[in-house]
């Protein structure tokens, strides 16, 4: 690693987000998953997600998204949250959803349920890692690894294990969790809008 890049890391903070990082927040979620938004939210996924994120107490909200920023700059984001947040949030997620996305809602709806049957489940004592991205420009820098072991160490006394699903043909970010401790479980896919999607299952057990 050059000199550079190891005073860069040392300077970058990892803070709670906040309603106005929501541009942010929306780039940085279609890095994640470039073509599974726009299948199940439609066109306007950047806007319902940028929605969804100012609000609180759902699943998107800025109140379990962490942003790693240097500076003013943002450099990348997780989206994070345990199982009791997933059990209280989850009615109130769908509303604010129908309420951003209108009657669009009704024709896609079949969308969310499928989705929903095979990604995002988490029992009792697991932490879920929804969604986590860096500009690419920041790449290569350690950013991720950042993010992920903050999570890890701020939530490590309540919870059991930490969870994941991430798409098979993500192979860096399989890589660094796999670097991190993750290990493969399980593995699902499905069919949306006439693009298959297939999901690794990834955990890591916090002794």
């Amino acid at each position: 690693m050059k000199e550079g890049e190891f005073n860069l890391k040392k300077e970058v903070k990892i803070v709670e987000g906040r309603p106005k990082d929501a541009y942010h927040f929306s780039n940085l979620m279609e890095i994640s998953a470039s073509s599974l938004f726009p299948a199940v939210f439609g066109h306007e996924f950047k806007t319902i997600l940028g929605n969804l994120f100012r609000e609180k107490k759902n699943l998107f909200s800025f109140e379990h998204t962490h942003m790693a920023k240097l500076g003013n700059e943002t450099l990348g984001m997780l989206l994070g949250y345990d199982w009791r947040i997933k059990r209280k949030e989850e009615i109130n997620t769908g509303r604010l959803i129908i309420k951003y996305m209108k009657f669009e809602f009704i024709k896609r709806f079949p969308l969310f349920l499928k989705l929903n049957s095979i990604v995002g489940y988490l029992k009792e004592g697991e932490f879920y890692i929804s969604n986590i991205a860096v500009y690419p420009e920041y790449r290569g820098m350690g950013i991720g690894t950042i993010l992920l072991n903050f999570i890890e160490e701020t939530e490590s006394k309540n919870i059991k294990k930490l969870t994941l699903d991430v798409e098979t043909k993500n192979e860096g970010a399989i890589r660094l969790y796999k670097r991190l401790g993750f290990t493969i479980s399980g593995k699902v896919s499905i069919k949306l809008k006439g693009i298959t999607f297939e999901f690794f299952r990834m955990e890591k057990i916090l002794l």
